[in-house]
């Protein structure tokens, strides 16, 4: 019997030549770009192609962006990336202002970037690391150009007045949380300053190794919000087994970004299928409860055209107000 594709007209659109900037190609973002991509694929007419570049979530993945590499791009956070890319400010001052940059809407991530250290380092403090200029082993992410975090933890250590090699100290390198919160798990590092509180290394280290989280403090919270636009966050009591609130700064939500040049007519089609489609995406991830996937879920339509650091897209709006989603805004 002959199998033949069954194509409903109404909704298929024009053929299309798709990119989109991901992550390092085994992460959430790679997920993000399959389903945006097979869901594209089945409303574009046959033949369409479609094609995902590996990056960092950050800084390349803006660059390629703007410079018209790719048609969309992903990363986090979905305010302050954007917002700092279209000012040229902060991470992006030097790297050219990109204006053009527009949003179809966010996907939930409720993120931090947290400092812990392992309790048997004897230190319970940003204090006590300034009186004895510990010389921390600190695990994170690769400290390149393109990573932003890396830019932002930098920011925090200098708040704090931290060094780390001054003082005699190293960093233990690897983007992938999974890989890099391991380092302190077996002993190589003895903190860590990182993001993705949700994955499960985050939690057999805290059941295998006794770590103090430690509250940013609040004048330099204080600073990093007023210089940079850092958002403070709160890692609540009882997560990670944190004995009281953590003070930190928020890393939440994914941004998903366009250009303003994109057509009004694909912008609408891309955010149809983000709302339409949100089911199978939160379905690989509802075996674990919300709180410790590494997508917060349900997706919320009356929500995720909101807060991202770059306007609506017209098509994205379109869509959003036609459905009801935007009502009384």
């Amino acid at each position: 019997m002959d199998m033949k594709t069954v194509i409903n007209k109404d909704t298929v659109g024009p053929r299309v030549n798709f990119k989109i900037v991901a992550d390092w190609g085994n992460a959430n973002f790679h997920a993000i770009a399959g389903w945006i991509c097979a869901h594209l694929r089945w409303r574009s007419e046959p033949d369409s192609e479609f094609w995902i570049k590996t990056g960092t979530g950050y800084g390349d993945n803006i660059k390629a962006l703007a410079s018209g590499e790719v048609d969309l791009a992903i990363t986090t956070p979905f305010d302050l990336a954007p917002e700092w890319a279209m000012a040229g400010s902060h991470y992006f001052a030097g790297r050219g202002q990109l204006p053009g940059m527009r949003a179809l809407g966010w996907l939930p991530q409720n993120d931090r970037l947290v400092f812990a250290i392992r309790a048997d380092t004897g230190i319970t403090s940003w204090q006590d690391l300034r009186d004895r200029k510990f010389p921390l082993k600190l695990a994170s992410a690769f400290r390149t150009e393109d990573n932003m975090m890396m830019w932002a933890v930098d920011r925090v250590l200098e708040e704090h007045g931290i060094e780390v090699e001054g003082w005699g100290g190293e960093w233990l390198e690897h983007d992938f949380p999974r890989i890099c919160v391991p380092f302190v798990t077996n002993g190589q590092a003895n903190a860590v300053i990182n993001e993705a509180i949700v994955v499960p290394q985050w939690r057999e280290l805290v059941e295998k190794v006794p770590m103090r989280f430690l509250s940013y403090e609040p004048d330099a919270l204080q600073r990093l919000q007023s210089k940079y636009g850092l958002r403070p966050g709160v890692m609540p009591k009882g997560y990670l087994k944190a004995p009281e609130d953590v003070q930190c700064i928020d890393w939440s939500n994914w941004a998903i970004l366009v250009r303003d040049d994109m057509d009004d007519d694909m912008a609408y089609r891309i955010t149809s299928l983000m709302v339409e489609e949100r089911a199978e995406l939160e379905g690989r991830y509802r075996h674990l409860p919300s709180e410790h996937a590494a997508m917060t879920y349900p997706i919320d339509p009356y929500a995720m055209w909101r807060g991202v650091g770059a306007p609506l897209h017209p098509g994205a709006e379109r869509y959003y107000r036609e459905h009801g989603y935007m009502k009384g805004a």
